[in-house]
């Protein structure tokens, strides 16, 4: 495997970072778009600005460039929740021998109402896990991501331990004996999944137990590679300037409102570059160490501030991971 190698950075020197490569989901806007700007600014000396559209795509790069005054993006056009479209995409990167330091699974958004994909998959799973997971697995078995650091975006929510009034509690087959979606666990994922069989939609509950699914499908992938490439799950804390939300209504949609005005003031909102510095900080061990695996939010009943890893018992369940592995190989197949 060759890596990238850029003869220079800029105008006037080398940065260590100048033979890394770098693939972003979810690139042309929020996190995703920020991510990608400190990558050029860290001096990479290429980034992949992966988006649904070569009209975003084409965007976004030219923004990028004008920002980071560094022409180092590249694009790629792949919709993270369509099994075909990932597909499609990893297959371009791999025919072109693309090989990664650092990949940046930022794609994602909170749903407002049930919707599933060509595939008959639930939005927000789709866009949270099956693009990511066949484009991960993909790189990895062509051998384009040796020692790579790979991010997978998470979310506080995932600690089941936010405030009531986001409704953001997890269902049951996180927690314990499974009876929601399905009598087992692999079951219960599954028709979680593709929203069949289970309790009336709520879309603020499907966003946290994806995150939780998110964080069990790292930890798999970080034991299933062990020793050649690492695997994370992060979350940005609560950023309001982003577009996650954008499908949000109601309750939430004015409670999200009300923390864009005031939520820096209660530590419940902070700027966007923050957000995305933390991907970056766990990829390059800034701050850590940090434990390939581990899933890294704020403090407990925190959205701000500094990182740490977080370990309740729902999150570090090794046989729910290994299940939320095999269930997404199932569904992607």
């Amino acid at each position: 495997m060759v890596r990238y190698q850029s003869p220079t950075i800029g105008t006037t020197h080398m940065s260590e970072y100048a033979n890394n490569a770098a693939l972003v989901t979810g690139a042309n806007s929020g996190l995703g778009f920020e991510a990608a700007a400190q990558l050029a600014e860290l001096g990479y000396g290429s980034v992949m600005l992966a988006c649904r559209t070569q009209d975003k795509a084409d965007a976004a790069a030219s923004a990028l460039r004008e920002r980071t005054g560094a022409d180092v993006f590249d694009t790629l056009v792949v919709d993270v929740g369509v099994v075909e479209s990932s597909r499609k995409a990893v297959a371009e990167l791999v025919a072109g021998a693309r090989s990664f330091d650092v990949v940046l699974l930022n794609a994602g958004m909170v749903p407002s109402r049930l919707d599933r994909t060509e595939d008959g998959i639930e939005v927000c799973f789709a866009a949270s896990l099956v693009g990511h997971h066949i484009i991960a697995t993909e790189l990895l078995e062509a051998g384009l991501l040796d020692q790579a650091s790979v991010v997978l975006v998470g979310s506080e929510a995932a600690n089941n331990d936010l405030p009531k009034l986001m409704g953001m509690s997890v269902y049951d087959f996180v927690l314990g004996q499974p009876s929601e979606f399905g009598a087992t666990d692999a079951e219960a994922m599954k028709n979680f999944a593709t929203a069949a069989d289970g309790p009336d939609y709520n879309g603020q509950r499907q966003y946290a137990t994806t995150k939780v699914v998110s964080a069990w499908w790292s930890a798999a992938m970080a034991r299933r590679h062990e020793g050649s490439t690492r695997f994370f799950t992060v979350s940005p804390g609560a950023n309001m300037g982003t577009a996650a939300d954008r499908n949000a209504t109601g309750p939430f949609k004015a409670m999200i409102a009300v923390m864009g005005k005031v939520g820096r003031y209660i530590g419940m909102d902070q700027p966007v570059p923050v957000g995305a510095k933390r991907y970056l900080d766990v990829a390059h061990g800034t701050g850590g160490p940090y434990r390939s695996g581990g899933t890294y939010t704020s403090k407990p009943k925190k959205m701000t501030g500094p990182l740490v890893e977080r370990t309740p018992d729902h999150l570090t369940d090794t046989a729910r991971q290994d299940t939320s592995l095999a269930v997404l190989d199932e569904l992607v197949r």
